[in-house]
């Protein structure tokens, strides 16, 4: 089971029209996710992270690709049957606060998945329901005494408590964790991160974890995959990937993490900004901000390939 591949996405693109323009958010991106593990994304600002997730997520419809989840074609079923699939896959947000009805209470917002599903569970009695909402406090460590609190009422780390709880309502077998720690404070991350581990594996669950915190990602990822502009252009188990990273642009990700050493701080930051999606390099997308950067990479595209075993990267350095 553990070699079950429970996502499998082919040259998945998502283009918006921007005036007469076109913005090119995800662009051929092709990725496999193996049940019970965690693929973490990562990628600076509008590197097409979350735009990815959600057209995975059926939130938003692909351009092009194709996108099977457990063993079906997505994208080519029927309105109904995706429907019911749907169920299967559910997202946690990166703002707790606004991702939960503000005038609902706790055991309300946890409620909601049941009700709009009411077709699928039937008429669930009061008390069922009830029973249902305390499992699920429990599950993810927000007391029962807080069930009739609003979200206002409660601090940012249970909030998010409350949100991965509502995800998990249904079952679920896919989670997306859009940024779902960026928000809170350091001790409280690693208690949601050990909650996420603790929840994979008492139910067998996926992720797909988007983060720019890379030892966030590092921390509870099983495979790690770089976004740049739009493009995959790394990706690896995540020891080989932070032991060896290929890519010009993963390594200058991981230089500009801040280092302290007896001499203070060091930081290297990376050189240049992103470029418009709108008006992307014409080769290789990072060639603007590339140290190793050829005229061949300011021409030509580089095709992602296998660079190392099991190891691939976007970059003419590796052909």
């Amino acid at each position: 089971m553990a070699d079950e591949i429970i996502v499998r996405a082919e040259n998945i693109s998502k283009h918006f029209k921007v005036g007469r323009q076109t913005l090119r958010a995800v662009d051929g991106v092709s990725f496999q996710l193996k049940k019970g593990t965690t693929l973490g994304i990562v990628g600076e600002s509008g590197s097409g992270k979350s735009t990815l997730a959600r057209v995975v997520l059926d939130l938003i419809p692909a351009t092009s690709g194709s996108v099977e989840f457990m063993g079906e074609n997505f994208f080519q079923l029927s309105k109904e049957k995706r429907r019911l699939l749907r169920r299967e896959m559910q997202i946690i947000f990166q703002n707790p606060f606004l991702s939960l009805f503000p005038h609902m209470s706790v055991s309300a917002n946890i409620a909601e998945p049941f009700i709009v599903n009411k077709k699928s569970f039937g008429s669930l009695g009061r008390a069922e329901l009830n029973e249902r909402i305390s499992g699920l406090m429990d599950l993810v460590g927000v007391p029962r005494e807080h069930a009739g609190m609003y979200p206002h009422e409660l601090s940012w780390g249970q909030q998010q408590r409350v949100g991965i709880a509502r995800a998990l309502a249904l079952n679920p077998k896919l989670i997306v964790c859009d940024e779902p720690v960026s928000s809170l404070d350091v001790s409280i991350q690693a208690q949601i991160l050990n909650l996420l581990l603790d929840l994979q594996q008492q139910k067998e669950l996926s992720y797909i974890f988007i983060a720019h915190n890379l030892a966030v990602v590092e921390y509870i990822s099983t495979h790690v995959a770089v976004m740049y502009l739009g493009k995959l252009v790394e990706y690896a188990d995540t020891r080989e990937l932070y032991r060896s990273p290929l890519h010009p642009y993963t390594r200058a990700l991981m230089e500009s993490v801040p280092q302290v050493s007896e001499n203070g701080g060091e930081f290297h930051g990376m050189e240049g900004e992103i470029p418009s999606p709108l008006n992307p390099p014409k080769g290789c997308r990072f060639c603007t901000r590339c140290a190793q950067a050829s005229d061949r990479c300011r021409e030509e595209e580089p095709a992602y390939h296998e660079a190392a075993p099991g190891h691939y990267a976007a970059c003419h350095l590796y052909d």
